[in-house]
């Protein structure tokens, strides 16, 4: 992998760790949880809908949001395999 896309996705992976770190300080818990899975949509798609240029900050929050997601959906395939 060429070296600056490398710590492009570095630093991006730090800034939501970083994030997510800080919001699990405040209480923010239950990410694992399937019932929050239209709760995560309607936040990415608020975020998309929003009529202003997209902060950093937004593209972390998305991100985040896109990665509880995607782990919710390995979820029922890593209980499967556990079987």
């Amino acid at each position: 992998m060429d070296k600056k896309l490398l710590s492009a996705t570095m630093k991006f992976n730090l800034a939501c760790l970083n994030k997510l770190a800080e919001k699990e300080k405040e209480g923010w818990v239950g990410w694992d949880n399937p019932e929050g899975k239209d709760g995560f949509k309607s936040e990415i798609e608020e975020h998309w809908q929003v009529k202003r240029e997209l902060t950093q900050d937004d593209l972390v929050d998305i991100s985040n949001y896109c990665n509880f997601l995607w782990n919710l959906k390995e979820l029922p395939k890593e209980a499967k395999l556990n079987e």
